[in-house]
């Protein structure tokens, strides 16, 4: 089912889920290592996956349409479905090739999505959560944003005005707004080095009403015991590179 990205604490309500289901669910059996074959990326059936094996459950939810169909097209709708599917496929298929299965213990990969947008835009926020048998599982974010006037996928540099420094703003912003946000958790090392001016440090955006949002995956801007963290601007704040037609009116 679609939901709306209302807030931080959404993500955080999500992953705290996962964590807790991955800590105290019984562990079944699995088979070992040296029994895995490489898998190709699975045809992915219209309404989810679900895939429960010997060694590793996998579950994932992905979007059937997007309302670039109706405000834009059915070539342009289809266009970003596939997109986010073969993301889902390529991501199901590393997850399958990649695992130790130990004998005994079981791996785990769930994949959920929540939606914003703004005046101009539609995004989807995607959650990975892995379990693969390590000290604790890992989760990382990846976002899709769609311009809602022409169905084009939204690169971060495609935001911005031809030359304007938005790495370098965005990278200013982050180290001035993180560390209260992380709290007590805080590490400036930490947050300098996943806040260098690259587009990668800054690739999972989305824009949500009057903001624009980057997430950081654990391990990024803070150790692991702080979680993942969610840096939301307002959009008012990067008027002046911001390319017009992204800006709230």
């Amino acid at each position: 089912m679609e939901k709306r990205f209302g807030a931080v604490a959404v993500v955080s309500i999500i992953l705290t889920g996962i964590i807790v289901y991955a800590a105290t669910r019984p562990v079944p059996n699995a088979v070992p290592a040296s029994t895995k074959t490489p898998d190709a990326a699975p045809a992915l059936p219209p309404l989810g996956y679900t895939e429960h094996a010997q060694y590793y459950d996998i579950v994932a939810n992905y979007p059937t349409t997007t309302p670039l169909l109706a405000d834009v097209g059915a070539k342009e709708d289809s266009a970003a479905v596939a997109l986010m599917r073969n993301f889902i496929g390529d991501t199901i298929a590393q997850f399958k090739t990649g695992g130790s299965f130990e004998p005994d213990r079981k791996e785990k990969l769930e994949i959920v999505y929540l939606i914003a947008s703004s005046l101009r835009t539609v995004s989807y926020i995607f959650t990975v959560y892995e379990d693969t048998l390590g000290a604790h599982g890992n989760t990382f974010f990846r976002t899709f944003t769609f311009d809602t006037k022409t169905g084009a996928v939204l690169s971060l540099a495609d935001l911005f005005a031809p030359g304007a420094p938005y790495l370098e703003t965005l990278s200013s912003m982050s180290r001035a707004k993180l560390p209260s946000i992380i709290g007590d958790g805080a590490d400036a090392s930490f947050i300098e080095n996943g806040t260098t001016p690259t587009d990668k440090n800054f690739e999972n955006f989305f824009f949500d009403n009057k903001d624009f949002v980057v997430l950081f995956p654990p391990y990024q801007v803070a150790p692991y015991s702080s979680g993942p963290q969610t840096l939301r601007l307002k959009i008012t704040a990067l008027a002046n590179i911001l390319r017009q037609e992204y800006l709230y009116r």
